[in-house]
């Protein structure tokens, strides 16, 4: 469920104490650094910090409605081959077709056979290590 949009009075309100206590806390730090400000001054740069924070939140509001499509990496985007160790651009790979639903279990069940090989191998020198 999205939120409803936001009038610019309520933008307003939710950054104004944030602009009034920065700008503050600011002109406070560079008085006691002997610099002069002028209330004048403080206004503006209050002015200047709310303007900025007003118009960030319009253009977060309108990036979150309308995300801009990703593309997919130079590379390909497939995580499973290392540049080094990629393929033949034939075979499978990035560059290739993606491999059948049949082809992916098949070659997941070919993995679990290989670790369960490799672990009652390593159980067994454990074993034989142990007597």
């Amino acid at each position: 469920m999205s939120r409803r949009s936001r009038s610019l009075v309520q933008r307003i309100r939710d950054h104004i104490v944030f602009s009034v206590v920065a700008i503050g806390v600011l002109f406070i730090v560079l008085r006691l650094l002997g610099m002069r400000s002028t209330v004048a001054g403080f206004a503006f740069s209050v002015g200047i910090t709310l303007a900025l924070n007003v118009g960030l939140s319009y253009y977060n509001d309108y990036r979150a409605r309308s995300p801009k499509r990703r593309t997919v990496p130079a590379g390909g985007g497939d995580i499973r081959w290392r540049e080094d160790e990629a393929p033949p651009r034939g075979g499978a790979g990035p560059a290739a077709q993606p491999p059948s639903r049949e082809a992916e279990l098949r070659r997941r069940e070919e993995d679990l056979d290989r670790r369960e090989r490799e672990l009652r191998l390593r159980e067994q020198r454990n074993r034989e290590t142990r007597s």
